[in-house]
């Protein structure tokens, strides 16, 4: 059970930053209508924007992400957690910024890639911060409110984008690091892992007393476990490659996380307002997302006490295999509408009814077990190296998908498309029995054995 303890206080001051990323995945989706717009009280640019462009405005933020993504672990071990979690909250400030006042493509482009910079490095140090603040019993539960606050920076550009002016619109999203960093810099603590990893034991100490609200002995005993782990560990990649436990714990984590990226989310994101678009449906594509985007966030709450209760391995596997029947039923609605003579209008129901579905069962798992799987596989001393190349991967991927996404259904179909992001959830959902070990209530000393088995 999670009480209110200077622990969860901390994680949710900290899951603002996860809000302030993951509103940039989601932004371009109700900036489209307004930059393809004639209307130059609408458009800032005076013109509409051409396919490709839209492409690089939805896809720049993954450049930026691997650039932020590959080096994010090596700094957070040289200036701690900390410092480096409130250096990523002021890329998001001046890019949304740059966009309140934009007048040019190349300005939105390098907004793009500012806010991507922040984007993937928050991915990796976000997950390892969290996982370092809390204990055993809570990590899992406390972990994976990362889901809730990254669908809630999601849903925050449906909610108030189709309806504001780009400026106004901007100048909002502005204020949410801006509150991130007052909070954090209120309340916001080294974790005690990295105070062990550089000698600063008794402040180490200090600090798991003030998160768990317990004695001074019974932090220094948790102080001596994390220095006997932390004296096991080696910390270097060719120690990761020869290691069989960790080589597998690499293997797993990065597997998941590409499995994760072409189930689709990042087109999903990107591109909801012109898949709805496309539908041909009667249902506005504006309040479509928005609804969309309401259950992306409200669908994120029940993560925690699913995970809490029934570990990681089994909601996964569910939430894949929901996915890829989800993706199945939408690409079944284009291909009526594209490749036969039959009416889909008696269907125009199914795309937002599939695609609610596609974020329930993503968000009932497949969302953030990925990234909490891979924060808890590794020791500390390897997180860096591993953080990096779980994120870069994931970013490299996800500029693949979001790039050549609109490429792609021009090549082969929507319904083709959808139908090869539901089997990519499918092969999830056999890698996740076969493979994926459980870490509910697990220690890293415990995950560690079991990953050398």
């Amino acid at each position: 059970m999670v009480k209110v303890s200077n622990t969860l206080i901390t994680v949710l001051v900290v899951d603002l930053l996860a809000t302030c990323g993951d509103i940039t995945v989601t932004w371009s989706s109700p900036m489209y209508p307004k930059l393809i717009s004639n209307d130059s009280s609408v458009n800032p640019l005076g013109r509409p924007i051409t396919e490709d462009e839209y492409s690089w405005i939805g896809s720049l933020i993954n450049i930026g992400a691997i650039v932020g993504a590959l080096p994010c672990g090596f700094v957070a071990d040289k200036i701690g957690r900390k410092f480096t979690l409130i250096g990523l909250a002021v890329p998001h400030l001046v890019a949304y910024l740059i966009y309140a006042f934009a007048d040019s493509i190349y300005l939105f482009y390098l907004g793009r890639f500012i806010n991507g910079i922040s984007e993937g490095a928050g991915y990796a140090i976000l997950p390892m911060y969290l996982a370092e603040i809390t204990d055993d019993s809570n990590r899992a539960a406390l972990s994976v409110t990362l889901n809730i606050f990254w669908t809630l920076g999601n849903f925050i550009p449906f909610a108030i984008g189709p309806y504001l002016e780009v400026r106004v619109f901007n100048l909002i999203l502005a204020g949410i690091p801006c509150v991130f960093l007052a909070c954090f810099l209120l309340v916001g603590c080294e974790t005690p892992h990295y105070l062990v990893q550089v000698g600063r034991d008794a402040q180490a100490a200090d600090t798991i007393a003030h998160l768990r609200s317990c004695s001074r002995e019974s932090a220094e005993k948790e102080v001596k476990i994390l220095k006997g782990a932390h004296e096991d560990e080696t910390g270097s990649l060719a120690d990761i490659v020869k290691n069989p436990g960790l080589r597998k714990a690499l293997l797993i984590s990065l597997a998941l996380i590409v499995l994760q990226q072409f189930s689709g989310i990042a087109a999903v994101d990107s591109y909801l307002e012109p898949i709805f678009q496309a539908t041909g449906s009667d249902f506005s594509a504006s309040v479509s997302s928005t609804i969309c985007g309401a259950c992306m966030f409200l669908f994120s709450f029940p993560t925690t006490f699913i995970i809490e209760r029934a570990g990681k391995k089994w909601p996964l596997a569910i939430s894949c295999l929901g996915d890829a029947l989800s993706l199945l039923a939408l690409g079944a609605f284009f291909y009526i509408k594209d490749s036969t003579s039959l009416d889909a209008a008696s269907l125009s129901w199914l795309p937002i009814a599939g695609l609610i579905s596609y974020i329930f069962f993503f968000n009932l798992g497949f969302a953030a077990l990925p990234w909490t799987i891979s924060s808890e596989l590794f020791p500390n001393n390897v997180k860096p190296v591993s953080a990096s190349a779980v994120a870069g991967l994931s970013w490299m991927t996800a500029f693949v998908v979001t790039k050549f996404f609109s490429s792609l259904t021009n090549a082969v179909g929507r319904a083709a498309t959808f139908w090869m992001f539901g089997a990519c959830c499918l092969f999830t959902v056999l890698f996740d029995v076969l493979w994926v070990p459980e870490t509910k209530g697990k220690s890293f000393s415990e995950i560690q054995n079991m990953l050398q088995e």
